[in-house]
C-alpha cells in the first residue's frame, strides 16, 4: 500500500514536471517562430513578395524595427490581432504603408514592446521596409491614453510611426484601458 505522503509527493513532482515541460514547449515554439519569421523576411527582401513564416500562418513580416540604444531588433507582422501579436509587433491593417504615411504598430508590453518602457524623446530608431530601405526615425512624443475616454490621436496623412502598447508596465490587469503611445517622426 502506497503511503499518502508518497502519493502526494509523486503527484506534485508530476505536476511540476508537466508545468515546466509545457512552459519549455511554449518557449521553444516562440524561438522557432522567430527563426521562421526572420527567414520569411529575408525571402521578402529578395523577392518583394509577401512570404508567410509557416504555411498556415495568417500573418507575414512587413518590416523590421531596430532601437540600437536597447539592442532591440524586431520584425513587424501584418495585422494587430492576437494571433499575430503572439509572435511579434503587428501593423494595424488600414493604418498606412510603412515609412510612406501614418503607420500604427501594436505590441505586447511584456514581450516585444517591453523596451518602450525605457525609450526617451529623441531616441533614434530604424525602420526597414520590404524594399530593403532603412528609414531613420526619432521619438518625438510619449503619452498615456485612456482608450475608454479618448482616441489614440494619430496624425493621419503624415509620415509618422506610432508604437502602441498597454500601460503601465509590470502589471497583470485584465481590464486595462491605458495605452502608451510613442510617436516617431522621420529624422
Amino acid at each position: 500500500m502506497v503511503k499518502p505522503k508518497v502519493l502526494i509527493s509523486v503527484l506534485l513532482v508530476a505536476a511540476v514536471t508537466f508545468g515546466f515541460g509545457k512552459a519549455a514547449w511554449i518557449t521553444i515554439k516562440a524561438e522557432l517562430a522567430q527563426v521562421l519569421i526572420e527567414k520569411a523576411w529575408t525571402k521578402t527582401l529578395q523577392t518583394g513578395a509577401e512570404v508567410k513564416p509557416w504555411q498556415w500562418a495568417d500573418t507575414w513580416p512587413v518590416g523590421r524595427l531596430v532601437h540600437p540604444k536597447s539592442d532591440t531588433d524586431l520584425y513587424i507582422l501584418e495585422g494587430a490581432q492576437g494571433n499575430a501579436l503572439a509572435f511579434g509587433p503587428g501593423r494595424h491593417i488600414n493604418a498606412g504603408e510603412l515609412a510612406s504615411e501614418t503607420s500604427v504598430i501594436g505590441g505586447h508590453k511584456d514581450t516585444h514592446f517591453a523596451f518602450l518602457e525605457k525609450v526617451n524623446i529623441n531616441d533614434a530608431l530604424q525602420l526597414q521596409t520590404s524594399d530593403g530601405i532603412w528609414h531613420p526615425y526619432r521619438i518625438s512624443a510619449k503619452r498615456i491614453v485612456d482608450i475608454k475616454k479618448q482616441t489614440l490621436n494619430v496624425q493621419l496623412n503624415q509620415k509618422r510611426l506610432y508604437l502602441v502598447t498597454c500601460y503601465p508596465f509590470h502589471t497583470i490587469a485584465q481590464d486595462n484601458n491605458l495605452r502608451l503611445v510613442v510617436e516617431l517622426k522621420p529624422s
